[in-house]
């Protein structure tokens, strides 16, 4: 009798387990920088979207024009994109929104190689970006009219990730380009400038939202909440547990220097929302910015763009 019960107590644990694993349901998100998606690795670690009933797989792609174009052919679930990248792809008439924040200070400093020293410098120099209509090429414009240049005095080139921006520059193919200050940090190590230091000021702007269809909007809204929810969830683990963080930062990026580490996390706090909700005066910005050249965003507002009624 007792080998019964315990082969009995076998067969319904190893049901259970079953039932719990079918219950699961794996989402596809797509994300253009390992900073930017930290808090998501550490929640699914943690196993706090498990608790949700979801298991994510997150999907790199540089570049948020590429990402965003895989998001809307259905190649992934949900994606954490810039609003730049957003905007170029909504006012084509991509059906997306913008659900929630995730980075909502502008995290970059603008670089240039140690004979660089000031903005007048630039003129007519090559200027590195990831992608046309990136984030990238978004703060490179606005790094130009801080400095007093325009787009036409320089030559700007599509380089790739932050990486492939970095050796271009230690190389010379590049004169200029914009880090994250994390970044920032090694490239200063290398002997490059900053000659801006966005994260400093403190500007507004939807570096990473999360960004998602609206038909999945309306056919999977209960998912979409329980998702909503575990990063909510995620974010208040990530900000209380410091080390847990910084390891897992260090992880991702694949680097030993702690030091750069802690930078990020220190970013981290000072940008990512408690309540999970993106800048509404970042997206104010960049929706002007884009209706100066593109007509199809002019009278296009903030509400027609964002829906936040997924959040807890």
């Amino acid at each position: 009798m007792r080998s019964f019960a315990a082969v009995f107590i076998l067969l319904a644990l190893c049901s259970s387990a079953a039932a719990s694993a079918a219950q699961m349901t794996t989402l596809r998100v797509g994300f253009n920088g390992f900073y930017g998606a930290a808090p998501f690795y550490l929640g699914q670690d943690a196993g706090i979207f498990r608790k949700q009933g979801i298991s994510l797989e997150m999907v790199f792609i540089a570049g948020g024009s590429i990402s965003t174009q895989a998001l809307v052919g259905n190649s992934l679930d949900l994606l954490l994109t810039g609003g730049p990248p957003f905007l170029n792809a909504y006012v084509r008439g991509a059906k997306i929104k913008i659900i929630g924040g995730v980075t909502n200070i502008l995290p970059y400093a603008f670089v240039s190689t140690p004979s660089i020293t000031s903005g007048e410098q630039l003129r007519g120099k090559r200027i590195g970006i990831s992608r046309f209509g990136s984030n990238t090429d978004f703060v490179v414009k606005l790094a130009l009219g801080i400095l007093g240049l325009n787009p036409p005095d320089v030559s700007v080139l599509q380089i790739g990730g932050s990486q492939a921006r970095l050796v271009a520059l230690r190389s010379g193919a590049i004169q200029a380009t914009v880090l994250t200050p994390e970044e920032g940090i090694a490239a200063q190590k290398m002997g490059m400038v900053t000659l801006l230091d966005f994260i400093a000021k403190g500007v507004e702007f939807p570096h990473v939202s999360v960004v998602a269809r609206e038909d999945s909007l309306q056919t999977q809204a209960p998912l979409v909440r329980r998702f909503m929810a575990g990063y909510l969830e995620a974010v208040r683990y990530f900000k209380k547990s410091r080390d847990e963080a910084i390891r897992k930062i260090m992880a991702l990026a694949k680097s030993d220097d702690r030091a750069t580490a802690e930078q990020a996390f220190n970013n981290y706090m000072r940008s990512l929302p408690d309540d999970g909700r993106p800048t509404l005066k970042g997206l104010e910005m960049v929706l002007a910015d884009f209706a100066r050249e593109e007509p199809k965003a002019k009278g296009l507002a903030v509400g027609q763009i964002v829906d936040l009624s997924f959040l807890p």
